[in-house]
C-alpha cells in the first residue's frame, strides 16, 4: 500500500469553474455520493461532508481546513465519522486540490495521504481509490457543465 493517492485530471473549464465545482456544495452533491459540505473554507474551520436522511443531516465525513488560495490550491483533513474508528488527529487523512490553469483547459491534481499512519489504513485506501474512480469523471463533467 502505497501512503498516498494521487489523481491527475484536465479539465474543459477554467480554473474558476473547476474551483467552484470542488468548493461549492451544491456541485459537490452532484458528484460525491450525494453528499454536501457545510464550512465557509477559512483555515481552521470545520469542513463536514453530510447527507440527508430523514430529514436530518448525518455528518458522514469530519474534517478541517488546513489551506486555502482561492482558484489555485485547497487543502483539508478527511476522518470517516460513524465508524469505529479513534476520532483522533493522527487517524485523518489530508486531501490537497492543486488547480492549474492552461488557456481553456485547467489540470486538477488530488492527492490524499496519511494512509500508512492511519487506523485501518489499508481499507481507507482501497475504498478511497474505488470512490475516486466513480467521483472524478463526475467531478469532471459538472465543472465542464
Amino acid at each position: 500500500m502505497e501512503n498516498r493517492i494521487e489523481l491527475k485530471t484536465t479539465i474543459n473549464a477554467s480554473a474558476d469553474k473547476v474551483w467552484d465545482a470542488i468548493t461549492n456544495p451544491d456541485k459537490i452533491e452532484q458528484y460525491l455520493f450525494g453528499s454536501r459540505i457545510e464550512t465557509d473554507w477559512k483555515p481552521g474551520s470545520k469542513s463536514n461532508f453530510y447527507i440527508e436522511q430523514d430529514e436530518k443531516q448525518i455528518t458522514i465525513v469530519k474534517g478541517e481546513v488546513i489551506r486555502n488560495i482561492p482558484g489555485k490550491l485547497l487543502e483539508h483533513t478527511l476522518f470517516p465519522a460513524g465508524t469505529k474508528l479513534n476520532d483522533s488527529p493522527e487517524n485523518y487523512i489530508v486531501i490537497t486540490y492543486e488547480i492549474e490553469e492552461h488557456g481553456e483547459e485547467t489540470d486538477l491534481t488530488i492527492t490524499q495521504k496519511g494512509y500508512k499512519y492511519v487506523e485501518d489504513g489499508l481499507q481507507r485506501y482501497i475504498d478511497t481509490q474505488k470512490g475516486w474512480k466513480v467521483a472524478l469523471p463526475k467531478l469532471k463533467e459538472v465543472a465542464e457543465g
